[in-house]
């Protein structure tokens, strides 16, 4: 009985020194048992070394275990422990029911209980409290101490009874993991196999309280316990030093173990220091062998010249830090002959630099291993689950039901997922009831054979979910039978065999990570619904309490990650993962806040509560002020790991471009070796970055764009040439080529399939060859190929419009059925007349505006607001003037025979225009009829001269011809153009004004908008009230009498120019659409474009940085210059 320590500085070979002592001693006594107990994560790589080491390459006597392997071993040799151990999501289900029955005894935590992760944080402070041995005697006596602070005290009074609670419920049935070393102190000394053996404790930094309680009796019944632990050669080991100090935390542990050895009369040996010697890790390399002795400590000395060994690198993002060190241990491995295996990456966030380097690994074909626990949630089939919680619980919304269709593990293809949700979106499908019910209105062109289809997809869709529903959602159903409900429905599924197939999948592709993953993952969740069944089986609950409950179970899930081979580098955390013969190592992300870690506590015991407890002698985990001083000694145990090369990296920006700073760590080195410079990373020239021919694209890609612009250098010409040299790389080359020389260029499609898409007649509206003026690829793509934006539920825009046009039409049914003309209709006939109409014509859109959401609720409200002063608008201004409406929402279907219609483009083409006119107004006076058409916009459509001039905006003038062409065929006198408007379906808001006329503004506000005809007599017949400007026309007189210049005036020969140069217009793009012209080209006029507002924008690839890529540029135009040009066409 003895314990023995070694000591020495990090890399000074205390391992291989005590490894070799033990084999020695093994082989020397071969009867005799030897322990090696090292941490977890150390177990294999200390198995291996010893293998290595020993002269016979085989360890018969002496067996490497960590403290958790040790205790099942013992278990298993002595028997009598018989709990189950408990792990974390056990212990969470059994604090979260103990939780809810002690809710009203839990003065200050009862009111938390439902937060999310509240939960958790009870289990790691219960956790904390069996680690470090506090009992309840020592928290009924706190809480005495704790009267001065009623906070502290309130808290340590719920905590112990949810701790008292716990250990009740766990005792005789269950074993945490924190208790298992406890267990195993009260058994060890039935085991044969640790009586007189030899122990090694090797790797730790220092031992917990419950670690300790077992060291007792090791050494009492252990013949001698080596224990090693990194301490500078010339610190004295029995000094404690202050609690800032670098080996603090070595003496502390030091101190420790000598008070354990005095309580049990055990001798402590003098220690043991192991100096470097030629097995210490420094031998070849005297820089780091100073950094080693230096770092942290309070000398002046420095390394005066300039080394290799040490490499300062500032990058600009961690994406450009994790490239460059991609980069250099590639050029690593090609000029230096190192191995992957030699080579390793630390990090104090490994969240973020984990994920960047297995990007960088994966592209420069680097073999890597991401040293950390994988948590499921983005796994498919734990999505699947998450989302099966949700439709029940959310009953069946849109969202959910998509996320569990789109896992992958249902019935229902990925094609089928997605008609599903074409329909669902239209039809706005919602909760349980709208899943349940055949769907029986199709969507705009379904047909009736497509929409029984689809009902039987919804029905694969629904199948086993109404009886998980109905079991999950009843009131009387405990945790068991709703998890033998979602077990059941799993197995209908075939969960299982569609695992092991994405398992083979994964191992065909060589992805072994991915294949272990699955292979596990059934086993983790029938694993977690046994513990769920085990521990709460007869516990009735809600079910949004029990999806909570397996949903917390999921999120704890991890899986442990196997290395695939032996030589990859290995990336992991600075404090957890545990490295063996690293020749060179980067230790990226040194920047403040992750080097050292921000550990700053919140929790249940603040950090305020842990130093309070402190002084009170309770040792508990480490406050955040002693959390910095580990921190210190663990970065010098990663800064001393590399045997060769020591490279540190950091970020001046994050991805966002906000700027970091170098964690203080940098400045402390730059102290040490001022000679070594700060490479910055972007500084390098380009061919330093070609490491290998994968990880070069986007050199070759920079080198080829210089190339193509006339630019590129002589080596960027070189670099091109060596891959063309290639054959491997000669197709990429290629590709890349046909990328960088890109011109969007469309040629058109032959006049043959113009004829094929469209036919010889071309039908459509105006709006189609407006569409085509302003990009005939846009017009292609809607009209030839017919590509469709997807249909969606609620009142959209074009509804409204739709509705209003609908409403206007049966408001002016109503007004033409009755007793009263236009110019005479009671204030309470229109509105009623009004809401009537609106009423009609909402219900054609039944299905998607009479919702009772309250968004759609408030949309309807405004649309009666606005239909009822659209009618008092309309009648307003038609009383305003002596024109009365002749014709509404007339269709060019009765108007096929006009040649404003029907039009021939050549011997065997024509084309026929479709639309309708919302309304039509003719006044006659004098064997003259004046028309006037109105087209209602519930857009923000304004009149534009220049747009007609330029062929897009046709609508009104179109409009306009074919009215007077159809007035021309009924009436028997001369017929004259009065003028064509927009009249704006709105709601303007006005601004407060006691001195004027509301009525008088609002119907200023609501005038049209459009070209009047400029003869007096014309302009009187619509207004006959207006003096100086008008309430209902785009016009204003000056004081002599004559129009302003910002009045839209024409005069008839105008009117016939206007109308002639349209015609021209639509005739040419005619001809065009059918010639097979799909050029992009879109227009550009002032702040107007053809993009802006295109839903063929995000697919037809126009890009301005593309070659080809232009827009075509119109200048805006006055009148005058309009009026000009339109007169020199017909001259």
């Amino acid at each position: 009985m003895a314990l023995q320590l070694i000591l020495g500085n990090s890399g000074a070979g205390k391992s291989y020194y005590i490894f070799q002592k033990i084999i020695k001693a093994s082989m020397e006594h071969p009867e005799k048992q030897y322990l090696i107990i090292v941490p977890e994560q150390f177990t294999m790589q200390t198995q291996k070394d010893l293998v290595m080491m020993h002269p016979r390459r085989g360890i018969m006597n002496i067996d490497v275990l960590s403290f958790e392997r040790l205790a099942h071993r013992v278990f298993h040799e002595v028997g009598g422990e018989h709990r189950k151990i408990l792990e974390d999501t056990g212990k969470n289900l059994i604090l979260r029911r103990l939780a809810e029955e002690k809710k009203e005894e839990l003065t200050l935590l009862g009111k938390n209980l439902k937060r999310l992760g509240y939960i958790s944080e009870i289990k790691s402070l219960i956790s904390e409290f069996t680690q470090y041995r506090i009992t309840k005697e020592q928290l009924s006596a706190l809480i005495e101490q704790n009267q001065k602070n009623p906070q502290l005290q309130f808290k340590l009074k719920d905590l112990k009874l949810i701790y008292e609670s716990f250990q009740e419920y766990l005792k005789d049935t269950y074993l945490t993991a924190e208790e298992l070393l406890g267990a195993l102190s009260e058994s060890v000394e039935e085991s044969a196999a640790i009586k007189d053996s030899v122990i090694v404790l090797d790797g730790y930094t220092g031992f917990t309280p419950v670690q300790l309680g077992l060291l007792r009796k090791l050494l009492i019944l252990s013949e001698e316990i080596y224990v090693t632990l990194t301490l500078d050669e010339r610190e004295e080991p029995f000094e404690m030093g202050a609690e800032y100090q670098l080996f603090y935390m070595t003496k502390k542990t030091i101190a420790g173990l000598r008070k354990l050895c005095e309580e049990v009369q055990v001798p402590v040996r003098r220690p043991l220091i192991v100096k470097a010697g030629e097995k210490s890790r420094f031998q070849s390399a005297v820089a780091l062998r100073f950094l080693e002795g230096n770092i942290f400590r309070h000398g002046k000395d420095f390394w005066g010249d300039k080394t290799k060994e040490l490499a300062l690198v500032a990058a600009r993002t961690p994406r450009a830090e994790a490239a460059y060190i991609g980069r250099e241990i590639q050029r690593l491995i090609r000029d230096e002959k190192l191995r992957y295996r030699d080579i390793a990456v630390v990090t104090g966030n490994l969240d973020i630099y984990g994920t960047l380097l297995e990007q960088v690994f994966t592209r420069l074909l680097i073999p890597g291993f991401i040293d950390r626990k994988k948590d499921v949630l983005k796994n498919p089939f734990v999505e699947f689950l998450r989302a099966l919680l949700a439709v029940i619980q959310e009953d069946f919304t849109y969202e959910a039901m998509f996320r569990l269709l789109r896992s992958g593990m249902t019935k229902v293809s990925m094609e089928e997922v997605d008609l599903l949700e074409n329909y669902v979106i239209a039809k706005g499908i919602r909760r349980f009831s709208g899943w349940n019910k055949e769907w029986k209105r199709p969507l705009r062109g379904m047909e009736e054979e497509e929409l029984a289809t689809l009902n039987l997809y919804r029905e694969k869709a629904v199948e086993g979910l109404k009886e998980l529903r109905k079991s999950l959602r009843s009131k009387r159903t405990d945790v068991k039978e709703m998890t033998k409900a979602v077990y059941d429905y799993l197995t209908s599924l075939s969960i299982q065999e569609q695992l092991k197939a994405y398992e083979e999948q994964y191992e065909l592709e060589g992805d072994f990570a991915e294949a272990k993953e699955y292979a596990q993952i059934y086993g983790m969740v029938i694993e977690l619904f046994d513990k769920m069944v085990m521990l709460l089986g007869d516990c009735k609950m809600e079910f949004s309490e029990y999806a909570e409950l397996l949903d917390a179970g999921l999120s704890e899930m991890k899986v442990g990650m196997i290395p695939a081979g032996t030589d990859q580098v290995v990336v992991g955390d600075m404090e957890r993962s545990r490295l063996k013969d690293v020749k060179v190592l980067f230790f990226a992300g040194v920047n403040e806040g992750s080097v050292p870690k921000d550990k700053s506590r919140g929790g249940i015991l603040s950090e305020m509560d842990r130093e309070l407890l402190e002084e009170q002698q309770v040792e508990l985990a480490p406050t955040s002020r002693q959390e910095t001083y580990i921190q210190k000694f663990y970065i010098y145990l990663s800064l001393t790991k590399p045997s060769q090369r020591l490279y540190l990296s950091w970020s001046l920006t994050d991805e966002s471009g906000s700027s970091l700073r170098a964690s203080w760590l940098i400045a402390q080195v730059q102290k040490l070796f001022p000679k070594v410079p700060i490479v910055l990373e972007e500084e390098k020239e380009n061919l330093e970055h070609l490491v290998t021919a994968a990880g070069s694209i986007p050199q070759l890609t920079e080198a080829l764009l210089s190339m193509h612009a006339q630019q590129a250098t002589e080596e960027e010409i070189a670099l091109i040439q060596w891959y063309a040299n290639q054959r491997e790389w000669q197709h990429s080359l290629e590709r890349l080529m046909d990328v960088v020389c890109y011109i969007s260029r469309e040629n058109g499609i032959s006049r043959a399939v113009a004829r094929a898409l469209y036919g010889t007649l071309l039908e459509g509206s105006v709006t189609r060859l407006e569409q085509f003026a302003a990009c005939a690829y846009s017009h292609f793509l809607q009209y030839g190929l017919k590509l469709e934006e997807r249909e969606t539920y609620g009142l959209q825009a074009v509804d409204m419009g739709n509705v209003f046009h609908s409403a206007l039409k049966y408001f002016s049914d109503a007004v033409d059925n009755s007793p009263y003309d236009w110019f005479h209709v009671p204030d309470d006939k229109r509105d009623a007349w009004m809401e009537e109409a609106l009423n009609r014509a909402m219900e054609e859109y039944g299905d998607r505006v009479l919702s009772s959401r309250a968004e759609d609720q408030y949309i309807l409200e405004r649309v009666r607001r606005i239909g009822k002063r659209t009618a008092w608008a309309v009648l307003k201004q038609l009383q305003k003037g002596s024109f009365f409406p002749e014709e509404t929402e007339v269709s060019f279907r009765n108007l096929e025979q006009l040649p404003s219609v029907t039009m021939l483009l050549s011997e065997d083409e024509r084309m026929r225009l479709r639309g309708r006119i919302d309304r039509i107004d003719i006044c006659k006076q004098n064997d003259k009829t004046y028309v006037r058409v109105i087209d209602y916009k519930s857009g923000s459509t304004r009149f534009d001269l220049t747009s007609i001039y330029y062929g897009l905006q046709l609508q009104l003038v179109v409009y306009l011809n074919s009215a007077l062409d159809m007035e021309s065929r009924k009436q028997n006198g001369e017929v004259e153009p009065a003028g064509m408007f927009y009249y704006h379906i709105e709601d303007p808001m006005l601004d407060y004004d006691e001195d004027v006329n509301l009525e008088e503004q609002m119907l200023k506000e609501l005038a049209w908008n459009g070209l009047v005809n400029g003869d007096r007599e014309v302009v009187a017949l619509m207004d006959r009230e207006m003096a100086d400007s008008s309430d209902v026309l785009p016009i204003k007189f000056k004081k002599d009498g004559s129009y302003t210049a910002s009045s839209s005036v024409a005069s008839q020969k105008q009117f016939q120019k206007l109308t002639k140069h349209v015609q021209k217009k639509l005739l040419e793009y005619g001809e065009r659409i059918l010639k097979g012209d799909i050029q992009i080209y879109p227009y550009e006029l002032g702040e107007e474009d053809a993009c802006h507002f295109c839903k063929y924008h995000s697919i037809c690839g126009f890009d301005r940085k593309l070659a080809g890529c232009e827009k075509r540029r119109l200048r805006p135009l006055d009148k005058a210059e309009i009026w000009k040009r339109l007169e020199e066409e017909g001259s």
